[in-house]
């Protein structure tokens, strides 16, 4: 049996040492990189996620403002005693039917021609005011669709003429707040004059 004496401070750390091997180093620098990778993968999602609910608001600012555009432009007609005038060149507020398409052969709607931009839009349409979260103000186009006088099976044998229906067509449009979103609406609007 052997004991051992130490009278120096420095023999037990030397003893300890001899039987460590580090392992707790790498460990904890593994360690330390996942949680990294964990902060990281945290940060991108939050990141995303504030991008998408930014988006959605954009978007859905934009829609709000071309429905207001949308019942405007309704109000106005059902305002109307009169059948309003109607032109090819947007000089009265309502336009002839399809007067805005240029190429009729093309297969698209003159809403969905590019040259339909917003600086078109801008000097063809009523533009609406007072929105303060949208980049540009809504606008909306009033187009005379038809009118149709058979079917109103009422007014036969009572001896009165029947009024004719017009069909308007609205589209609306209007842009979110940062102009990256933008909404296009359409309805018919039937209303008889007198």
């Amino acid at each position: 049996m052997k004991i051992y004496q130490y009278r120096s401070t420095q023999a037990p750390v030397a003893m300890l040492a001899e039987h460590q091997r580090g392992a707790i180093l790498p460990f904890c620098l593994v360690f330390l990189l996942v949680l990294t990778m964990m902060a990281v993968a945290g940060m991108e999602s939050s990141v995303l996620e504030e991008r998408m609910s930014g988006n959605l608001m954009d978007q859905s600012s934009a829609f709000q403002a071309a429905e207001s555009s949308l019942k405007a432009a309704e109000s106005w007609l059902d305002g109307q005693i009169e059948l309003p005038d109607t032109s090819n060149n947007g000089s009265t507020s309502v336009w002839l039917r399809d007067s805005m398409d240029p190429n009729t052969g093309d297969g698209l709607f003159w809403w969905q021609d590019s040259s339909r931009n917003s600086s078109w839009w801008n000097s063809n349409s009523i533009s609406l005011s007072g929105f303060s979260t949208v980049n540009s103000q809504p606008e909306y186009i009033i187009e005379h669709l038809l009118e149709a006088t058979a079917g109103q099976s009422i007014a036969i044998g009572n001896g009165d003429t029947p009024l004719p229906r017009v069909f308007h067509r609205i589209t609306s449009r209007a842009e979110g707040a940062t102009g990256t979103a933008e909404v296009m609406l359409q309805s018919t609007f039937v209303k008889y004059y007198e």
